[in-house]
């Protein structure tokens, strides 16, 4: 054998008794070791239990309610769902961040770390006004109750279901499925559709040459007559309101009437009546005026007539 490889023998030997000598009691410290894993366990199951009785609790918040009014059934409903999803939102904050400090304690002192958090976050609050503006705006919206989840309503251009509302932002859903997420610190002017409860307004154009009055009667009868359906009378709150001729147009008389009904059923009673009334002029032989093109030749520039063979 040559003398580098019984070098490398002799090394390996070597090696091998000195880890044979190592005591490993000395090197890790089993009992802490142990110790810290059961503490960063029983840490999780702590932070588990308490995202359940989170959840148990919204729950009971948003568990059916028992009142007789629909519009205040679901004002109620609404307002409980929404604190439910802003209190599920901030729970699971609250618990991730004290499991997470709870946990670093296990391995350091956490004290000096919190203090230089604490003059982190000041320092933060001093070039983070935008957040803190959007921050307290969302408190009064929730306080104020200015809307709730499912409510539809329009901030500035954009309109849409209200799907979530949190400290800093709201978030609508427009009729193309399209999610608009708003800070709550840009919201100037909140035009909610479907406060407490709705109304579909109509106006309805006819001809210059039928009577207005029979028009009239005909619009209640119909408007009357869809009230006393128990599918309808149910969505529609209040006697429909035939508030009479609106405008004089250019082509059209124009005869407003408006329905008083239940949050976000407005557009389904509007829908309903436009074809019912539809069916009923074209009973009664009621025209619904619609554009006309007349065009002037000016005199002598009639257009010749075809020559024979070229049309009829």
């Amino acid at each position: 054998m040559s003398a580098p490889a019984a070098a490398a023998l002799q090394t390996q030997d070597t090696a091998r008794s000195l880890l044979h000598r190592i005591e490993w009691n000395t090197v890790v410290d089993f009992p802490l070791v142990v110790h810290d894993a059961l503490q960063l366990l029983l840490i999780l199951i702590i932070a588990l239990a308490a995202v359940r009785v989170l959840h148990f609790f919204t729950r009971r918040l948003e568990r059916d309610l028992d009142e007789a009014d629909p519009v205040r059934k679901r004002l109620r409903e609404q307002r409980l769902h929404t604190v439910a999803s802003l209190l599920n939102y901030l729970g699971h904050f609250a618990i991730a961040a004290t499991a997470a400090l709870m946990a670093l304690g296990v391995f350091i002192n956490i004290g000096p770390l919190l203090a230089g958090v604490g003059v982190l976050g000041l320092a933060v609050s001093f070039g983070a006004q935008t957040l803190i503006k959007d921050l307290i705006a969302g408190i009064f919206i929730l306080v104020e109750g200015q809307c709730a989840v499912g409510d539809v309503v329009r901030v500035g251009a954009t309109s849409g279901m209200v799907e979530r509302i949190t400290l800093r932002t709201t978030v609508l859903r427009d009729l193309q499925g399209v999610v608009h997420v708003i800070p709550n610190g840009s919201i100037e002017v909140l035009s909610n559709m479907t406060k407490s409860w709705s109304k579909a307004v109509l106006d309805l154009g006819v001809a210059y040459k039928e009577d207005v009055d029979h028009v009239l009667r005909v619009i209640r009868d119909e408007a009357g007559a869809m009230y006393a359906e128990a599918e309808w009378k149910s969505l529609i709150l209040e006697e429909p309101q035939v508030l009479g001729v609106q405008e004089l147009g250019d082509s059209a008389v124009v005869v407003r009437l408006s329905f008083k009904t239940l949050p976000l059923k407005q557009w389904d009673v509007a829908r309903e009546f436009r074809r019912r009334i539809k069916n009923r002029f074209d009973r009664e032989g009621i025209e619904i005026p619609f554009p006309h093109r007349t065009i002037y030749w000016g005199d002598g520039q009639m257009p010749a007539p075809p020559a024979a063979g070229q049309g009829g």
